[in-house]
């Protein structure tokens, strides 16, 4: 019974460190974000790229042409919305297991869509009145998010990540904060 618990134990060790090994041997992976599409119809696309034992590095592209944000947005019940975002990350594993781990990283965000404000005209033929002006906004800001990968069949990922941060530059007309929150599902090769 020894042998037998001893030789499953070594086969499963064996099988983890051959798949382990697989991984460390493909350093690129391309993710979509199923979550964004669906909830704020918004494309989500990224690339990592794998280096070292535990870190990655990468960048995620966003584009979004909500019509829900966009009714809100005209109907004056917000007064920006977002249309761009371009996200690079630096990544750590903070697990040891190269098909299941959990990771921190740091993003910045360069970040930009509609603005609009209500504005006072002043002119001296007639009386002052109040109009809105609709502008475009760009930022830039840094944060950093959690997350948990696993992989299937040696290639395919699926990533779950959560993360806020703050723009700095354009406070007065960018969203004050940034989220990255996101269902990955992805191919590493």
């Amino acid at each position: 019974m020894k042998k037998l618990f001893s030789l499953l134990l070594l086969l499963s060790l064996a099988s983890q460190a051959q798949e382990n090994t697989v991984l460390a041997n493909k350093k690129n992976e391309f993710r979509v974000d199923v979550l964004s599409a669906i909830v704020y119809t918004k494309a989500s696309l990224s690339y990592e790229r794998f280096f070292g034992k535990d870190w990655s590095t990468g960048f995620n592209v966003n584009f979004s042409n909500s019509t829900k944000l966009n009714d809100d947005f005209d109907n004056g019940y917000r007064n920006n919305v977002p249309k761009f975002e371009f996200n690079p990350y630096l990544r750590y594993a903070l697990s040891k297991s190269k098909s299941r781990y959990y990771f921190a990283e740091v993003f910045g965000s360069y970040n930009g869509g509609d603005y609009k404000e209500i504005v006072r005209i002043t002119d001296m033929a007639l009386p002052d009145y109040y109009t809105t002006k609709k502008s475009k906004y760009t930022d830039f800001g840094l944060g950093g998010s959690l997350g948990y990968k696993m992989y299937f069949h040696n290639s395919i990922a699926l990533e779950f990540i959560v993360g806020f941060g703050k723009n700095l530059i354009d406070r007065n007309k960018s969203p004050d904060v940034i989220s990255r929150v996101g269902l990955n599902l992805g191919y590493r090769f």
